[in-house]
Order: structure tokens, then sequence, then C-alpha cells
């Protein structure tokens, strides 16, 4: 099963002085954590939303929405973590409902590969453990823990070829649209 993931996030308080605004392990029952159906060893975890860039610090309130969409907001970023298990233990049969929950079932290309799906945002992306392949049009990148990949809305699919889970954290940025 994926791991649970804390987030803490920080504010001010009526004097101004930093603390903690939210401290909590994210769970799969969580509108803002993405466990697809048939696929129990998939998760996908929104640790903060930002409707603009650049950001408003002001105020409390908790950014994620109560849905996990593929990209993120016009004009904003999602920081999201992804946990893939080995392909050998993915269920590619509901790829397309795990898409179409994300609102993005039209992204999907499984062409290549089942995973296969072109995004118009740029990712920041590292992978904090376990390796992942990074498949492309004509390339496959192995990336590995500490490895870091800014994908610029290409065509890709994520394969893990290990008996491991990898757990990857990114940022997900709003771009204009390839022509």
């Amino acid at each position: 099963m994926p791991r649970d993931i804390r987030r803490v996030i920080t504010g001010h308080d009526e004097k101004g002085n930093s603390i903690v605004t939210i401290d909590e392990t994210m769970t799969p029952d969580m509108n803002h954590v993405l466990t697809p159906e048939g696929q129990p060893n998939v998760r996908l975890s929104d640790v903060w939303v930002s409707g603009n860039v650049p950001d408003n610090n002001a105020g409390n309130a908790d950014t994620v929405g109560d849905k996990v969409t593929l990209e993120p907001p016009a004009g904003g970023a999602v920081f999201r973590t992804l946990e893939v298990p080995p392909d050998s233990q993915r269920n590619f049969d509901t790829m397309k409902k795990y898409f179409e929950q994300m609102g993005a079932g039209k992204r999907l290309d499984g062409q290549k590969h089942p995973g296969m799906h072109k995004t118009q945002s740029v990712d920041y992306l590292i992978v904090i453990s376990g390796e992942i392949w990074l498949i492309l049009d004509e390339e496959e990148v192995c990336l590995k823990a500490g490895d870091t990949c800014v994908q610029r809305g290409t065509l890709h699919a994520w394969s893990n070829r290990t008996e491991e889970p990898c757990l990857l954290a990114g940022i997900l940025l709003d771009a204009e649209p390839l022509g």
C-alpha cells in the first residue's frame, strides 16, 4: 500500500507571528488524495494548490480542493506527491477511468505505454525514493532517488521496472499551451 504523507503548512496568527496552521497525515479518505479505483497501490496527494502565481500568503485557508486534477489551475501551481508501484503490480486496465477521475480522460494517449499522456504544465520533479523510467516519444530515461526532472508539456509516461514503489514529489506550474 502507498505511504501516507504528512503535510505541515505554516501561516500567521492575528499578531503576525508564524504558526503551524495544518499538521496532518494525508490518508486515502481525504478528497485531496487520489487512489484510483482498481489501483489501490497508486496514490496522488495534493499538498498545496496555488490559484495564482505569484501566490498570496494572506490568510490561513487550506487551498487544496475537494478533487485531485491532473493539471494545476489556470495561472497557478500544485505541490503534489505521487507514489508509483512496480509495473508488475499495476492495473493498467483502469488507466482511462483514472485519468477521467482527474478530468483528463482526453489527455491519455496509451499507444506506447498505457499511461502515456500529455499535459500543458511545466512539472518540477524529484525522485524521493525508488526509481522510475520516464518514457517519451523517442527516448527513455531512468531516474533514481535524488534525481530531478523538468517535464515541459511533453507526451510522457512513468514506468516502475523494479519491485519497489517509487515516490516522486513535484510542483506543477500552469504553462501556455504549445501551438
